[in-house]
């Protein structure tokens, strides 16, 4: 079937916890991947006419129920090809890949899974099912991870300490919430203030610390390295 009776979709979705990454982070991940499309469809001799994405998106929430999917399944027509990276890209769980199969061989459409190396819809392809169980048995591990990942950063955005060493120049309200402590925040600006003096670590260390508050050099230099990673 030549180029001009199909087109051929990529697609791609990303999880709500990618979708907090930012812009270099999230391409290191999406980058490769896109790649292996450019490069599969080299192999086919095919031109990807539109990529389609989902953001943001509830790694439980369907295919056919997304934004893009729900558009996609709208606009396809018999001889066209939607090609993912990887199969969790576009579906969940193996039932749903089940599901999805059988409603795109219904519309003579093409599923392309490079990861895979074949047609998910073709009934010569011999699909590895029990690959593709595997690679869901590690999505769902992944995905515990990343609402663990989520709830943590929610909370820090929120103020909430998550437990460690707590933070000089903070304190842990009842709340569980972090407050600045009065003292300890004196104590910081006055080393940012003898920083841009010029001061060495152990000078400023000598000029900050009270019997009462020791601060030792390495202390002075992890704070000041902390200061920086938060400009």
């Amino acid at each position: 079937m030549g180029c001009r009776d199909m087109t051929i979709y990529s697609y791609c979705r990303t999880s709500e916890l990618e979708a907090t990454l930012d812009t270099e982070q999230l391409e290191t991940i999406l980058e490769p991947e896109m790649l292996a499309i450019q490069t599969y469809c080299l192999r086919q001799s095919w031109f990807m006419t539109e990529s389609l994405k989902d953001s943001d998106c509830n790694w439980s929430q369907e295919f056919i129920k997304r934004d893009s999917g729900k558009q996609l399944m709208n606009v396809l027509r018999p001889g066209d090809v939607i090609l993912c990276s990887k199969i969790e890209r576009i579906c969940s769980t193996t039932q749903e890949v089940l599901k999805l199969i059988p409603m795109l061989q219904e519309k003579s459409v093409r599923l392309h899974i490079v990861e895979l190396d074949g047609d998910l819809t073709n009934p010569d392809f011999e699909v590895n099912f029990q690959k593709i169980a595997s690679v869901f048995s590690s999505l769902e591990k992944r995905k515990s991870a990343e609402r663990i990942r989520g709830v943590k950063q929610r909370q820090r955005k929120q103020g909430r300490y998550l437990g460690g060493s707590r933070p000089f120049g903070y304190m842990i309200h009842e709340n569980g919430r972090l407050i600045e402590n009065p003292m300890e925040q004196r104590v910081l600006r006055k080393i940012m203030e003898l920083k841009k003096q010029g001061k060495s670590l152990r000078a400023i260390s000598s000029e900050v610390s009270t019997p009462v508050m020791p601060i030792s050099f390495k202390t002075v230099q992890r704070l000041l390295q902390r200061h920086a990673e938060q400009m």
